[in-house]
């Protein structure tokens, strides 16, 4: 008898385990396999539960979006590549020929490109609003408005939305309220539980909290509405890939405690900038001198989040100064992590709004936007005290003796 010829590709085999794993397993395959047709037959009925291709779905990214979901108040959640992903799939599943979009005009740069460029390109009209200000709400949100964007606070100047009032409002227009969460995370506003129909985050950020992945995440409340977006994230391929996922859910297991302290040094961070001769203004919703002072209080009870936003006086030498100096405070385009974090806007994430546009929203070319990390505060204050007074000693019209933290 001829000797049959091994072949290690058909030994595959998944060992008998009653106990479960602590730490989440990694489930990196792309196809799961059936017994038969019938059984594959069962899955598609949604009479037994299961994966096919990972494009459509698998065990990493099931669990983080149940994670996610919960965290929401959202009965269904479904995870994509990135946050900028998870908005196009909301946008693409629901517009229909002749629909228009309402959206807030302080909004994260590529979300505003997406809806001020992309979308319209398609053929669809975008009506832009004041978030902060509902005497602006009627002219952009009218029977034609299919879906509503807006962020709970906005990017990056930290205006807050008059919430209960856009709710009210896209209620009446019969349009679906989509709101960017990433800023304030579940823990500090929950908007299905105030009148959201899709809630969003980018996970990149302070979910994940390591700068190490993208991802984005979608929830709602309606079965039939996510069964669509799902559907559209797996044929447009906006699918987030397992590793990414597994990541994201070890992240988010210390998402409390970092997000605890991050809001905690926020606070001591605008008071101090409040109090620096170098700045001409301070963005923080916790301070009173903050337009939206009143509102965030009432709307956000839990804290006004991790992000600061300041205008640095003088110019692009001043700031050059204060960047060289703040040497140990990374300089890049994210936010979350569990360093802090320094951006300038006006050549970043709005880099492609035209300059008036951007003054017009507050944008100012000194405007830096600050992501506080998890580090002792006296560090903070250290690094941001000394490159402040650097900045200071460029302008030459501050006494920097009198900037130093009392």
């Amino acid at each position: 008898m001829k000797k049959s010829h091994r072949s290690v590709v058909r030994r595959s085999i998944t060992p008998e385990n009653m106990g479960r794993p602590l730490s989440p397993p990694l489930a990196s395959s792309v196809m799961y396999h059936y017994e038969n047709v019938s059984q594959m037959q069962s899955l598609h009925d949604n009479e037994i539960e299961g994966f096919t291709y990972a494009r459509d779905g698998h065990p990493n990214g099931a669990a983080l979006a149940d994670k996610l979901s919960w965290m929401e108040g959202a009965k269904v959640g479904v995870m994509t590549a990135s946050g900028m992903s998870a908005i196009t799939a909301a946008f693409l599943s629901v517009l229909r020929k002749g629909d228009s979009i309402a959206a807030a005009s302080q909004l994260y740069g590529r979300s505003l490109k997406l809806v001020s460029d992309e979308l319209p390109r398609l053929g669809f009209e975008t009506r832009f609003f004041d978030a902060s200000d509902p005497a602006t709400f009627a002219d952009s949100i009218t029977p034609d408005t299919r879906i509503v964007l807006a962020e709970i606070v906005s990017n990056p100047m930290l205006r807050v939305t008059q919430f209960e009032a856009l709710a009210a409002a896209a209620k009446k227009a019969d349009a679906l309220l989509l709101v960017d969460n990433t800023f304030t995370t579940p823990n500090g506003f929950n908007p299905l539980a105030h009148g959201a129909d899709l809630v969003m985050h980018s996970v990149t950020k302070m979910l994940s909290g390591h700068s190490d992945l993208n991802l984005g995440y979608l929830g709602g409340n309606d079965p039939e509405l996510m069964a669509g977006i799902d559907d559209v994230i797996a044929t447009m391929g906006f699918n987030a890939s397992p590793y990414s996922c597994w990541l994201a859910e070890r992240g988010l297991n210390t998402f409390d405690l970092r997000f605890r302290q991050a809001q905690e040094n926020a606070k001591k961070l605008a008071d101090l900038l409040e109090k620096h001769p170098m700045v001409g203004k301070v963005h923080f919703p916790g301070l009173e001198s903050h337009s939206d002072h009143a509102l965030a209080k009432k709307l956000l009870p839990k804290g006004f989040g991790t992000m600061v936003s300041f205008v640095l006086k003088g110019d692009r030498t001043q700031a050059d100064a204060f960047l060289t100096a703040a040497e140990n405070i990374p300089y890049g385009p994210t936010l979350g992590d569990v360093a802090t974090i320094v951006v300038m806007p006006a050549f970043s994430s709005h880099r492609k709004l035209p300059r008036e546009e951007r003054l017009a929203i507050g944008i100012e070319d000194n405007l830096i936007r600050v992501s506080l990390g998890i580090e002792d505060f006296e560090l903070i204050e250290r690094d941001f005290s000394d490159a402040l007074d650097q900045a200071a000693l460029t302008l030459g019209a501050v006494d920097v003796q009198d900037s130093q933290p009392g």
